[in-house]
C-alpha cells in the first residue's frame, strides 16, 4: 500500500517591485571647425600662462635651483621616495605573509624599516637642501662621494681624514689602504699647486716660492 504524500505549500514570495528609471541623457559632441578648434588651442594657452606658477614652500631654494637633468633634483628625488615607499610596503608584505621562517620575517622587517629610512633622509633632503644619505637613486644602490671643502688638521698638523672621503690636497679619495699609509700620491705640480691648501707645514714650505706676494 503506497502513501501519498502531502505537497507542502509553497510561501507567497516577495511582491515584485517596479523601478521606473528614466533614460539616459546622451551627451552629444559638438560639430566644430578646425577654425574653431585652434581658437579654442589658443585660448587654452593664453590661461595656462595666466596661471600662477606652484609654489613649493616645503622645499629648500637650493633643491628648487637645480636642473631636472641633475641627479638630484626635485624631480628625481620625488621619484625615488615613490619607489622606496613602494618597495618598503612591499617587504612588509612579505614579512605578514604566511609559512615563512621568523629569520625571513625579520630580514624583511629589517628591509623595510630601512627603506623607510632611506625616505625619511630624501624627505630631509627635499626641506633643508642637505644629503645625509651614504647612498642615493631609486634602489639605494649608488654610493654617495662626499668631498672636502675645508681642511681641518690634528694638533701636529697633519690634516684630519675620513675613509671615502675626496680631498682637495690630493685630489683623490681617501681609501682603508691609505690610512695604512700605503699609498704615494704626487701632490702638487707647477700647473696645479693650490697656494690656499697646504698638506703638512713641510709640504707647505716646499711650495712658499709659489706663493703671490
Amino acid at each position: 500500500m503506497k502513501l501519498k504524500m502531502a505537497k507542502a505549500k509553497k510561501k507567497a514570495g516577495r511582491p515584485k517591485t517596479v523601478v521606473d528609471r528614466k533614460p539616459l541623457k546622451i551627451k552629444r559632441t559638438r560639430n566644430i571647425t578646425e577654425e574653431q578648434r585652434e581658437a579654442l588651442r589658443e585660448r587654452m594657452v593664453e590661461m595656462r600662462k595666466k596661471r600662477k606658477p606652484a609654489e613649493y614652500k616645503n622645499i629648500h631654494p637650493t633643491v628648487l635651483a637645480k636642473p631636472e637633468k641633475d641627479k638630484l633634483s626635485m624631480k628625481n628625488i620625488k621619484s625615488w621616495i615613490k619607489e622606496a615607499k613602494e618597495d618598503a610596503a612591499a617587504h612588509a608584505k612579505n614579512a605578514r605573509g604566511r609559512g615563512i621562517t621568523p629569520q625571513v620575517q625579520a630580514h624583511e622587517m629589517a628591509l623595510s624599516e630601512s627603506k623607510k629610512g632611506y625616505v625619511r633622509d630624501m624627505e630631509h633632503y627635499l626641506r633643508t637642501g642637505d644629503w645625509i644619505s651614504s647612498f642615493m637613486g631609486a634602489k639605494e644602490n649608488e654610493l654617495t662621494q662626499w668631498k672636502c671643502h675645508a681642511m681641518a688638521y690634528n694638533s701636529d698638523g697633519t690634516p684630519k681624514r675620513t675613509v671615502g672621503v675626496w680631498y682637495p690636497d690630493i685630489r683623490t679619495t681617501w681609501t682603508k689602504s691609505m690610512e695604512n699609509g700605503d699609498f704615494t700620491v704626487d701632490m702638487f705640480t707647477e700647473e696645479s699647486f693650490d697656494p690656499t691648501v697646504s698638506i703638512t707645514d713641510t709640504n707647505f714650505r716646499k711650495n712658499e716660492s709659489n706663493l703671490v706676494a
